[in-house]
């Protein structure tokens, strides 16, 4: 007759509640910490995101204003976080004697944990006050520098500058001051067309 063989249990095969507790454990370790880390990246990105589209709508009025050939003005008002466009000059279809430019074609805004700190316009700085900037439909534009900060952290800041005779933008982290613009000039005057 044949004896029952018993399974045999091997010492190491499965792991005991210590070892498992442990795992569970250094898990739970590394995803706080994951956590702690991207609490302290996400404030970082909106900013970056947020003067990205700030230098975006820039490019946007200044392509406007040399596609419909027509001067725009750009409005920033810190308060409420709002860029509208207007046009400065009659087009086409508007009667010359009535055109007011008093109503936005479009508006955007940016989010609220990021403030605007300072703004210049060429080498004057704007205080308290409503930043107005103009778009020729030569491509030329008001030079202007806006500091941008994220409300969750003094460390996080950037600068957003457009160049008036290219139009071009840039996004540069930190606050960089005025004296280092790379073009030196005033705000273009107010120009007949």
């Amino acid at each position: 007759m044949h004896a029952e063989r018993r399974p045999r249990f091997h010492r190491g095969a499965g792991y005991t509640l210590i070892e498992l507790a442990a795992v569970v454990i250094i898990i739970g370790l590394v995803l706080s910490m994951a956590v702690m880390r991207a609490d302290s990246i996400v404030p970082r990105f909106e900013l970056e995101r947020e003067a990205s589209d700030i230098a975006l709508t820039l490019r946007d009025a200044r392509n406007r204003a040399v596609i419909d050939d027509r001067a725009v003005r750009l409005e920033i008002n810190p308060q409420t976080r709002e860029m509208s466009y207007f046009y400065d000059e009659p087009g086409p279809q508007d009667d010359p004697l009535t055109f007011l430019g008093d109503e936005p074609f479009a508006t955007k805004t940016w989010g609220e944990r990021v403030v605007l700190q300072r703004a210049w316009i060429g080498r004057d700085e704007v205080k308290e006050q409503d930043i107005v900037l103009k778009f020729w439909p030569d491509g030329l534009c008001t030079p202007v520098r806006l500091q941008l900060q994220h409300a969750r952290g003094p460390d996080l800041k950037c600068t957003v500058q457009l160049n008036p005779l290219t139009g071009l933008t840039k996004v540069l982290k930190g606050f960089v001051d005025p004296e280092f613009y790379e073009v030196k000039t005033a705000a273009p005057a107010a120009r007949q067309r």
